[in-house]
């Protein structure tokens, strides 16, 4: 469609109209020219191949808008058996106040929306329990300011923070053992439940660690030594990145041997006195 010719005054401002509209990007498949005016040979007639309005429309108030970044962040407040407790955090720094945070399940689901009238960011506290597919546990944002932008934060996935198990309570055995070497002790530890790696440790009562096992997944820990001449006062530690549990301190004595090697001694001196009474006897009878 070309202009219509108009008188000098109103050609040059649609001149000028023009040129403000050259420094914007190229209207959608639309271009600007210039051929001579019939009327006004030294002036030029300026066209435009126009679209039709509503693009016009759209294309100026894009120009306009301005994108803000919004983002996403969670931090895991309280642990249950099959859940957890996180307060998750949404923030349009560049979005002039007041905006609208809305949290969006990975579902399609809105969560939950909260208008903020500082620059703070906005938090939602939610359960969540543990699912069986990560896209279950995605959730994102979305900002929204009165000038009419909107702006979405990435996915967020919480899928492997909400699986980690914290470890269970913690069995540990102590057992005396005699193999030839002299009385030894043997303490076993392990926890029926928790997310791997496990690590186990050996505490003293004054906090040394003695030594330390990460065994296989479902295995225990297994930690063997000589009994020494004082007693002493441990514990099995067991920890994974999420929590930590203790046995109640049990007291090694000194070098005592285990209760089978006592019986055992004992069975043997009776055998002994048994076999001297017999001698014995035997001798007596035959001074007779």
């Amino acid at each position: 469609m070309i202009l219509s010719v108009a008188p000098s005054k109103e050609l040059l401002g649609a001149k000028a109209l023009v040129e403000s509209w050259a420094s914007l990007p190229a209207l959608a498949g639309g271009s600007l020219g210039g051929v001579a005016s019939p009327l006004h040979p030294g002036l030029p007639a300026y066209y435009l191949r126009t679209l039709p309005f509503s693009s016009h429309q759209q294309l100026l108030r894009g120009a306009r808008e301005v994108t803000h970044e919004t983002f996403i962040a969670y931090k895991v407040l309280e642990v249950f058996p099959r859940g957890r407790r996180v307060v998750i955090t949404c923030h349009s720094p560049q979005a002039p106040p007041p905006v609208t945070y809305s949290l969006w399940a990975g579902q399609g689901t809105e969560v939950a929306k909260k208008m903020v009238k500082t620059g703070d960011p906005a938090s939602f506290s939610i359960n969540i329990t543990l699912k069986s597919r990560p896209d279950l546990l995605t959730y994102s944002c979305q900002a929204a300011s009165p000038e009419g932008t909107h702006s979405a934060s990435t996915k967020l996935q919480m899928y492997w923070e909400l699986w980690t198990k914290p470890v269970s309570q913690l069995q540990a055995n102590f057992t005396l053992l005699d193999r030839g070497s002299g009385p030894r002790v043997e303490i076993s530890c392990q926890v029926s439940s928790g997310s791997p790696p496990i690590t186990y440790s050996l505490v003293g009562k004054d906090g040394t660690v003695h030594t330390q096992q990460r065994p296989n997944y479902g295995q225990p820990a297994k930690f063997t030594f000589t009994l020494t001449n004082k007693s002493t006062r441990l514990q099995c530690q067991a920890e994974n990145d999420i929590s930590v549990q203790f046995s109640p301190f049990k007291l090694v004595p000194p070098g005592q041997l285990p209760q089978g090697a006592i019986v055992v001694l004992g069975s043997s001196l009776i055998s002994i006195a048994a076999v001297t009474c017999w001698l014995l006897a035997q001798a007596w009878w035959t001074r007779l």
